[in-house]
């Protein structure tokens, strides 16, 4: 898949290698998977790496052709795979994956505790089964689509405990939908699954977007700096016109201000502290605005 979403799951599926971290990515996947009965699992996916690794962890589990594959054409999206195991086959799948599952309601503690150094491979197979990360080009989401409410709790716990990031819940369509929004967290998860390359990526395009962003801020700031410089300039031009159009023009003013408005007449475009290194002796910015004060107070312009 060349979606971001579609390499981040490549990426990850690729990293799940030894017989424990594979037992963990199995628990993963059984234990959020579409659907699931003491003796059954429904596993579903759009993405032929997700399946080829599903299919793969299982048959370890129990026997090659353990893992029945439906393909489901969808206009406009990807196939959707539908991969079955039951009946005898289900036992030792679950028994691998240290899977204790009942009817009473999925938990986290269902399946074994692991440690630190393959519970990374527990979460790659629950984002695998249920997750899905928005292209960081657009927007800054990452989401799991939960079956059941205790479930979705129990997985946001453990990622605040793990991780210390904090995500969102909210309903849609019947299922459950744990989400961050936050890039630095989204960072982190990609890391824990196995997405170190996809994590980089997104925190290139975040150092990108912010660069890009104090960029424009500069350049607005500058245009609306340049905006109000070329309105007051405007408005000293005309008082100039106004002094020039009266008996003795600008002869007849003091000879500091008079030097101002042959410099502003000769450069319209300069700022003030552009100005008064023009100035004959210099001086300073507050000096030359308080002389176009008064200029403007003489033409009547204030």
């Amino acid at each position: 898949m060349n979606s971001f979403s579609g390499r981040v799951k490549a990426e990850a599926s690729g990293r799940v290698t030894g017989r424990k971290k594979c037992d963990a990515c199995l628990a993963g996947m059984l234990l959020f998977a579409h659907g699931l009965t003491p003796s059954s699992v429904t596993f579903q996916t759009e993405n032929p790496d997700v399946l080829g690794l599903f299919v793969r962890l299982c048959e370890h589990a129990a026997a090659v052709g353990c893992v029945n594959v439906a393909e489901r054409t969808q206009k406009g999206r990807p196939a959707l795979y539908t991969a079955t195991v039951s009946g005898d086959s289900a036992a030792p799948v679950f028994e691998r994956a240290g899977l204790k599952y009942s009817c009473g309601g999925r938990r986290i503690t269902d399946v074994p505790e692991f440690s630190e150094s393959v519970f990374g491979s527990f979460a790659a197979g629950v984002f695998l089964t249920c997750g899905s990360v928005v292209d960081p080009e657009k927007d800054y989401h990452l989401e799991f689509v939960v079956p059941e409410k205790p479930l979705c709790d129990d997985l946001k716990t453990v990622f605040e405990d793990r991780l210390s990031v904090s995500g969102k819940i909210m309903r849609r369509s019947g299922s459950y939908v744990l989400y961050y929004k936050e890039s630095s967290a989204i960072e982190d998860i990609l890391t824990l699954i196995g997405a170190q390359i996809s994590s980089l990526e997104l925190m290139n395009v975040k150092i990108y977007k912010d660069v890009r962003n104090q960029a424009n801020r500069v350049t607005n700031c500058d245009t609306a700096n340049l905006g109000r410089q070329n309105r007051s300039a405007e408005k000293q031009l005309r008082a100039i016109a106004v002094l020039e159009s009266r008996k003795g023009g600008l002869a007849a003013l003091p000879d500091e201000l008079r030097e101002l408005c042959e410099l502003r007449l000769k450069f319209p475009e300069l700022s003030l502290s552009e100005l008064k290194d023009l100035t004959d002796p210099p001086v300073s910015r507050s000096g030359v605005n308080h002389r176009f004060e008064r200029i403007l107070r003489l033409a009547g312009e204030e």
